[in-house]
């Protein structure tokens, strides 16, 4: 069973992380959103608390979930949102459960598989942090986590997130990228998609352009897209308060 928090007891809103974080990424909008929501943050299986999968997979992440809602015994449908390999997680779960679906928030995140050439980079990230470890890694992820704006102005924020990847595993973390490298492609749900819907992309994301958010956005009947000024790829913890605006306003709109 996947490791989570929850706070608050209104509309139930699920917030899946990024890669290759946990959980702990929510921290301040767990306090920022309580009023707003039932927030429920889980660990995705492999990274934070939650134990690995023996056949790691983005379907499987989905059931997980589900089964987390069930053990809530939240019945009815609910907000789900995810971050980078989190909105993989939230595609993947309105794919299975559209009925447990009120409305979704695609942060960051692409609705496209991965082309051989991004497969092939999961695939010699893994093979170096295998031998080279976490440590080693971060000059090479932090760039692309991160805006340059929040680099240079807030290093903070690079504390914070190398802290939340080193309470991982490495295995987990090389888990989560060999499931992400075989996720299927979701553009084909984006014209189906019935439910409000909200796209959130950073003007300095060094993994999804803001290009890529705006022609999927205008795939999504009805979705709304914002982009964040100066910041990169984790929205959340780069400028927080913009994005809990963003987020408080979807709700308030629902």
């Amino acid at each position: 069973m996947l490791n989570y928090q929850i706070v608050g007891n209104k509309i139930p809103f699920v917030l899946v992380h990024a890669w290759p974080l946990s959980c702990g990424m929510w921290e301040h909008q767990l306090q920022a959103l309580q009023s707003k929501a039932m927030l429920i943050t889980p660990d995705i299986p492999g990274l934070g608390k939650s134990p690995r999968q023996k056949t790691p997979s983005i379907p499987a992440m989905a059931q997980e979930v589900a089964a987390l809602l069930d053990q809530l015994e939240i019945k009815g449908p609910v907000v789900i949102g995810g971050i980078s390999m989190g909105g993989y997680v939230t595609f993947e779960f309105l794919r299975q459960f559209p009925e447990r679906v009120r409305g979704i928030c695609l942060l960051a995140t692409r609705a496209n598989a991965d082309t051989p050439e991004i497969r092939e980079k999961r695939f010699k990230t893994i093979e170096f942090l295998e031998t080279h470890g976490l440590e080693d890694f971060f000059p090479k992820i932090l760039p692309n986590l991160l805006g340059k704006s929040t680099l240079s102005a807030n290093p903070a924020v690079a504390e914070k997130v190398k802290a939340l990847i080193r309470e991982n595993s490495t295995e987990g973390i090389c888990d989560t990228l060999r499931a992400m490298a075989g996720r299927k492609d979701s553009t084909e749900l984006l014209g189906k998609i019935s439910c409000p819907a909200l796209v959130v992309a950073g003007d300095e994301d060094g993994f999804v352009t803001v290009e890529e958010s705006t022609a999927m956005q205008a795939k999504i009947p009805g979705a709304e897209l914002r982009v964040m000024k100066n910041t990169g790829h984790l929205l959340n913890l780069e400028k927080p308060q913009a994005f809990e605006e963003i987020l408080s306003g979807f709700l308030d709109r629902l």
